[in-house]
């Protein structure tokens, strides 16, 4: 049977790592990767390969993700949400996000993802937020949001489709890129001809 519960009997939920100074890229002695509001896309997708590298040698020792962990966005007015499932053992989020660890006997972490990025649980967090110049939410607001809960059968079916599609919007998108490139060039090759007709 469906239930709604709200999602702080779900997850744990923890903020991320506050730091004493902007976070600097340190690619010659690094060892954290830190993932900020840039690198989780609104799709849901956590893209590691573009996290700043750091030195954390003189940072409080940072609690670090795991897979199964969920990214929510705490401000900027965009709230959604990206699934850490990279097996990498040194990964931070910045304090610019609020951390879910789920419990996975009762919920699937990309299926709880999926949920929080929906229209109606995103108007809820939007109508919910605070502050005028920099919109965020706090804790209490999202232990509050309500998740509908199918069993894991489906939550699992759901987390299925949804990256299938994903894979699919993102070769739609590489083949539309590519054709745009491809009539760029052939409108190019007009504009040349034509110049030199008339040298």
């Amino acid at each position: 049977m469906n239930t709604i519960i709200k999602l702080g009997k779900l997850a744990n939920i923890r903020s991320g790592h506050s730091f004493r100074s902007k976070v600097q890229q340190s690619p010659d002695e690094w060892d954290h990767y830190v993932l900020q509001l840039k690198d989780v896309q609104k799709n849901g997708h956590i893209d590691l390969a573009l996290a700043t590298q750091v030195n954390m040698t003189k940072e409080k020792t940072p609690r670090t993700l795991q897979p199964g962990d969920i990214l929510l966005r705490a401000r900027g007015g965009y709230y959604y949400s990206g699934l850490f499932d990279a097996d990498v053992p040194n990964v931070i989020a910045a304090g610019q996000f609020f951390i879910l660890s789920p419990n996975t006997d009762i919920i699937d972490p990309a299926y709880l993802c999926w949920s929080i990025n929906q229209p109606m649980e995103q108007q809820y967090l939007k109508r919910n937020d605070t502050g005028t110049n920099i919109p965020m939410i706090n804790k209490q607001t999202i232990n509050n949001l309500l998740i509908k809960l199918p069993s894991l059968d489906t939550q699992h079916k759901i987390a299925q489709i949804h990256q299938v599609w994903l894979k699919e919007k993102k070769l739609t998108e590489q083949l539309l890129n590519n054709r745009e490139q491809m009539m760029r060039g052939m409108c190019q090759q007009f504009i040349d001809q034509d110049f030199m007709s008339q040298l």
